[in-house]
C-alpha cells in the first residue's frame, strides 16, 4: 500500500468516527507527507544527476590546450570537448575542427590543436 492510499484509508475511518478536529489534523498531516515525498524524489533526482557529473568527471582527460576529451572514447581521433564549458558549466561541447583549429560554438573559445596544420593553411577563424 502506497502513501496516499494508507491516508485515504485512515481518512475514511477518521470521517466515520465524526471527529472533525481529527479530520483536520490527518489533512494537515497529508499534506506534510505529500510534500516530503515531492522532496524525496527532487532530492533522489538531483542525486542522480551528481553521480552522473562524478562519473563524467573521472571520464575527463585533460590536455595542455583549450579541450578536454574522454577517457572511454577509444576513437584515435578522439572528440574534442571545450574545457571552459566544462570547467564553467558542466558541459561537454564539442569543438569544431577547421585547419589546425579548434572553436566553441557555445562560447566561442578557441585554440590550435595542429600546429602543423595551422601553418600550412595560415587560416584563422576568429
Amino acid at each position: 500500500m502506497g502513501l496516499y492510499e494508507g491516508i485515504k484509508d485512515v481518512a475514511k475511518i477518521v470521517q466515520q468516527a465524526d471527529n472533525v478536529d481529527l479530520y483536520r489534523k490527518l489533512i494537515d498531516l497529508s499534506a506534510q507527507a505529500l510534500e516530503m515525498q515531492n522532496t524525496i524524489n527532487n532530492l533522489t533526482q538531483e542525486n542522480l544527476q551528481l553521480k552522473q557529473v562524478k562519473s563524467l568527471e573521472e571520464d575527463i582527460e585533460r590536455s595542455d590546450k583549450l579541450f578536454v576529451t574522454r577517457k572511454s572514447d577509444t576513437n584515435p581521433d578522439k572528440l574534442m570537448y571545450c574545457s571552459k564549458c566544462w570547467d564553467v558549466e558542466r558541459k561537454l561541447v564539442q569543438m569544431r575542427k577547421n585547419n589546425g583549429e579548434i572553436h566553441c560554438p557555445n562560447c566561442n573559445a578557441y585554440d590550435i590543436y595542429d600546429e602543423s596544420k595551422h601553418k600550412t593553411y595560415g587560416i584563422s577563424i576568429r
